[in-house]
Formats: structure tokens, sequence, C-alpha cells
């Protein structure tokens, strides 16, 4: 996860993205077009939205959960990102843009404030840096996209923020509120999805109790290498030898934004320590956005021992008993019979 650096000292505070739930279609958005970032009793309080936008029929688009455009290389862009002051005091705030990113958790972030974009962040230019809104005020800050004209096809994920930066009771920290609205961006051309897995770690963690199961762990890195959102489905699958005792699970994976990836934790419950196991781990892509369609599967083997230690140790330690029982009788059984007179 990008994080910023330690020698400056800065901790985010917060950060809230309008925009479909992570791992959604953005055509499927269920978030509200507008959400206040804090409470009026708490400090600063705002909320932020795309503005209603006059299209070229004469109508107007409104409620837009997010800025989401499909544009050619070259097109140039004309927007506005509203803002609302829903606190009791004047309020001033910052307004740029940055790359947004997934990080390894599974989120999407953007680029703190100081650290240059080099994607569609940086194609993003507001009017008005910085606005200042009394209480109850809403202003709509414009801002234009320039798409280069060598911009390659597929996504280009960035957002648009409004923060303000405040000192802490620390000197040597400062607290960045941002709040700001997701901007998809798909170039139009040839695209390439894909996804990559890559360092897989499986580990067993069996019980003491000889009549109990234990549970797989499963961790592995899920990296977008093309050039479109995807999203996924990860299975697990294990069992002992022969599939005895096979089991499995399934999980929505979060969506991953081209050239992030994002660790994935799998816990597979209900896995019986039968001395050798072996399983697959499964993950079905799929692009997201216009034309996503289901990608070439990526699966990945696993195999170890797993000995059920509680078992083992009981017969090594009977193994002295049953051995004597057995010497005893098959001494009593060669011992010659009396003789009668």
């Amino acid at each position: 996860m990008r994080t910023l650096s330690p020698r400056l000292a800065i901790a985010t505070l917060a950060l809230a993205l309008i925009a479909a739930p992570v791992g959604g279609l953005p055509d499927a958005a269920t978030a509200a077009p507008s959400v206040p970032f804090a409470s009026a009793d708490t400090g600063p309080s705002w909320s932020v939205a795309p503005a209603d936008r006059a299209l070229p029929d004469g109508t107007t688009e409104t409620g837009r959960a997010n800025f989401d455009y499909a544009v050619e290389p070259g097109a140039v862009i004309d927007d506005a990102f509203e803002i609302r002051n829903d606190g009791a005091a004047p309020l001033e705030l910052q307004v740029y843009a940055a790359d947004a990113f997934t990080t390894r958790e599974g989120s999407i972030d953007l680029l703190p404030a100081g650290t240059p974009s080099t994607d569609a962040g940086a194609w993003i230019s507001v009017a008005v840096p910085q606005v200042t809104l009394q209480p109850g005020e809403t202003t709509a800050v414009p801002f234009r996209i320039t798409v280069p004209a060598d911009a390659r096809p597929g996504d280009h994920p960035a957002g648009l923020i409004s923060s303000t930066p405040t000192a802490s009771d620390s000197a040597t920290v400062q607290v960045d509120r941002r709040l700001g609205s997701r901007v998809y961006l798909r170039v139009e051309g040839d695209l390439t999805p894909s996804a990559a897995v890559s360092g897989m770690r499986v580990d067993y963690s069996g019980s003491w109790n000889p009549l109990a199961v234990g549970a797989l762990d499963i961790v592995y890195t899920l990296e977008n290498t093309g050039d479109t959102r995807v999203t996924a489905v990860s299975s697990v699958t294990a069992g002992g030898p022969f599939g005895l005792a096979g089991t499995s699970a399934s999980e929505q994976l979060a969506e991953v934004l081209p050239g992030s990836a994002i660790e994935v934790r799998q816990r597979l419950d209900g896995v019986a320590a039968l001395v050798w196991l072996s399983g697959a781990v499964q993950v079905l892509p799929e692009g997201v956005g216009l034309g996503g369609a289901a990608l070439e599967p990526v699966d990945a083997t696993f195999s170890f021992a797993a000995v059920p230690f509680v078992p083992l140790i009981v017969l090594i330690a009977s193994a002295p008993v049953v051995l004597a029982i057995v010497l005893l009788v098959r001494t009593r059984h060669r011992r010659p019979a009396p003789v009668s007179d």
C-alpha cells in the first residue's frame, strides 16, 4: 500500500470516495451522489458530487455517482465538481486531481498531496485550486481533462479531491482531511485485460484434538497486468490422498486497477490432517466496465505433509506396550504342554 513518507510525518485521516462499491460495475453504483465528510460537531463538514452536466442533445445528466467517460485519444472533456459546506463555520478547501490505485488490502485510494501524478491525474486541470465556502454555500469547480493523442487504450483511473490540511496538536504531524469523487476514464482502442497470480503461500493449522479438523491459510498476490479494471472470483479446494475428505470455498475479490496488485488471504476450514494434503487455487478474472468479459482462469496447485501428530504420538507411546503384550503371548504359546502320568 502506498503511504506518505515518514520523513514528512503526514498522516491521512480519511478519504471518502463516491462511486460504485469496490468490485462492482460503475453503472451499478448505489452510493448517494453527495455524502457529508463529517459532522459540524466534530469539525469541518462538507460533501462533494459530480455537478449536473448538460449533454449535446439538450438534456441534463443528474445524480451521477462518479465521473465516467469513454473517449478517444486527444479528446478534451469539460465538467464540474460540486462542493457544499455542511458545517457551521466558513470552510477553505484545496481542490486538485490525482491518480487512483488499488491498495494491497483491496481498497481504492488516491495519491497523497504532493505526490506527482503520471496518468489521468496529470491530464486533469481544475479552474480553481482553492475555494472558500460560507456555511450552507455550494459551488461548482470547473475542470478540464485533456487526453494525450498518444494515450494508450484502456482504463485510466483518477479522482478529484477536496482537502483541508490542518496542523494537529503535535507539531510534527499534519492531518489531511480529504473527500473526493472517482474519475473513470476509458480510452478507446484494442484492450488487453489480464491478471497474474504470484507468491502463493499455504499454511496448515491443525489441532491437538485428534477428533478435530484444521484449517488452511492461503496467501497470494493478484496483479492486474492488463489495461482495464478487473475483478475475480477465487476458489480453493483441498483434500487428502485420492480426494479423501475434500473441501472447497469461493470468494469474490476486490476490483483491481491497472498496474495495481492486491494481497489475497483466504481461509479454508474443515481440513483434516490426512498425512498428505493437496489442492489448488483457481482465480477467475473478469474485466470491469463496458465490454467486460471473463478472462482465462489462472490455476496454481499446492501439496504438503499434514501429519496427525496426536494419533502419531499415541501410537509411538503405545508401541512398547503393544510389543510387550505380543511377546508375552508368543512366549506362552511356546511353553511345552505338561506330561500326564
